[in-house]
């Protein structure tokens, strides 16, 4: 579907095609894919044509000047334009992103509870990563129920066969990085709002206070919103079946929060 973005959503803007969906594969309020894609936004860039064999060849003294990205398959396809931030992101911070290939991480088939599918499915993407891991480079990735699935459903599934290799939140990269630098921004008065991501909120509590020291080294207040899970709980406000009852979740807390608030200044960690 991505490498013909446009196409499909055309399709899936279709009322037609949305009650197909619904009657078929109990779908509804399917996402549209994002266009350009990130491999038609980054076509001859480094950051895409950079393979696993170059990273290999590089000087053991010039690897940590490299930054990978471990790509996730709502924020690739669906947000790509969140992906091609970081990757410029990197850039102005002197440094040089690749986007690793992109291998299914497999937590769609953990919720639906297809256990031995993810199994082999986690253990061809640790193999892949502790491979990249060898380099000594930084791994990060976006988003964080994906990122977590690699330390908390991996290791619980393939125990040992896991590996060691470690993928970081952008976030858990970024603070140790700044801290080296100089802020230079100045002080801004108006305050960002974070709604925070359940799944990172509940595994990684500081994850809130770490974006806030993050904004506040360049002069930005961000403040973190108490919400509890928003409703989508991955592809579960997707489904038909639970459409109302992921709108009474989204009521609970987020709706509440957001009439409070402007909405161009809330931010969200999740896809």
């Amino acid at each position: 579907m991505a490498l013909s973005p446009k196409t499909f959503n055309l399709f899936l803007k279709m009322t037609l095609v949305d009650a197909l969906s619904r009657r078929t594969i109990g779908m509804t309020d399917l996402p549209l894919l994002s266009s350009p894609s990130l491999r038609q936004q980054f076509a001859g860039h480094p950051a895409m044509t950079t393979t696993l064999e170059q990273l290999e060849s590089v000087a053991a003294a010039s690897r940590d000047r490299y930054v990978l990205i471990v790509q996730d398959p709502f924020t690739s396809y669906y947000d790509a334009q969140m992906v091609a931030d970081l990757v410029h992101l990197v850039e102005k911070l002197d440094l040089k992103p690749v986007l690793l290939p992109f291998s299914p991480n497999g937590k769609p088939q953990h919720i639906k509870g297809f256990l031995t599918r993810f199994a082999k499915t986690a253990a061809k993407t640790s193999d892949f990563l502790n491979r990249v891991a060898k380099l000594g480079m930084p791994m990060i990735g976006v988003d964080p129920a994906l990122v977590l699935c690699y330390r908390d459903e991996y290791r619980e599934i393939l125990g040992d066969k896991c590996g060691d290799f470690q993928v970081q939140l952008v976030h858990e990269w970024l603070l140790p990085l700044l801290s080296t630098r100089t802020p230079t921004a100045a002080p801004h008065d108006d305050a960002w709002y974070l709604f925070g991501h359940c799944t990172e909120s509940t595994s990684l509590p500081t994850s809130s206070k770490q974006w806030a020291d993050i904004f506040a080294r360049f002069g930005v207040r961000l403040e973190n919103v108490n919400v509890g899970c928003c409703g989508m709980a991955g592809t579960y406000g997707h489904e038909s079946k639970n459409l109302a009852d992921s709108k009474g979740i989204y009521a609970l807390s987020w709706q509440q929060a957001l009439q409070k608030l402007p909405s161009a200044r809330c931010l969200t960690t999740g896809y």
